[in-house]
């Protein structure tokens, strides 16, 4: 229940267009193909092709640098990065400029809430429950940073074509331990099927491959 996951394309199990996706995607649980620096993976539920090339940054970070694909006319698409960092009591979520409201989507009817520091940190999640908020999306930020109890911190960046952020707190609900992943996300919210409901999925053509990247380092 830890390491990092990539939930595409979906994170919930659904059905679009005729086609089940299973729970977290295709590609979260195997093996991917690697070519030097960079990994591939084909969809098996929709008819996509997605690659994620490693690197390192000039200030000692790293960065994944992403791309979907497609031969057919039309597939509806979402990525999502599920990352599951060790949260002992004390760690919490903080951002540079922090959005005014945040959504969460685990409850009925998806409240809109106003952000506050507290609903960042895991020790406001009470024992063997889970949270999870999508930062409002119309004022995404393009960074987000996971603060350790002594105050390091591991600072995530992302590009301007990722239009949504996930958090989400596992107090001992899923994971062994209590866990943090940050999720900047394709598509709004978790799942494929929903996205599209909503227009908030994008489409990939032949044309019109994604492109986009995430960063991390130390502050």
């Amino acid at each position: 229940m830890a390491g990092w996951d990539e939930c595409v394309p979906s994170v919930t199990q659904c059905v679009v267009g005729g086609e089940s996706i299973p729970d977290h995607g295709d590609a979260w649980d195997v093996s991917w193909q690697r070519s030097g620096h960079t990994f591939h993976h084909a969809g098996t539920s929709m008819a996509y092709r997605m690659a994620r090339t490693h690197s390192l940054t000039a200030s000692g970070g790293v960065r994944l640098r992403y791309r979907a694909e497609t031969d057919q006319v039309a597939v509806p698409f979402m990525w999502v990065a599920h990352p599951q960092f060790a949260a002992p009591s004390g760690t919490r979520v903080e951002f540079t400029h922090p959005p005014k409201r945040v959504v969460d989507v685990l409850a009925v009817g998806w409240p809109s809430q106003a952000w506050q520091k507290e609903l960042g940190s895991i020790d406001s999640v009470a024992s063997g429950a889970c949270r999870k908020y999508y930062v409002d999306p119309r004022e995404t930020p393009t960074s987000v940073d996971l603060v350790r109890p002594d105050d390091r911190r591991l600072r995530m960046t992302f590009s301007a074509t990722v239009p949504y952020l996930g958090l989400w707190f596992d107090n001992g609900a899923w994971a062994r331990d209590p866990v943090v992943a940050l999720e900047p996300a394709l598509g709004y919210a978790d799942s494929l099927a929903v996205a599209v409901e909503l227009g908030r999925a994008p489409v990939l053509t032949p044309t019109t491959p994604l492109e986009w990247w995430i960063e991390l380092h130390r502050v």
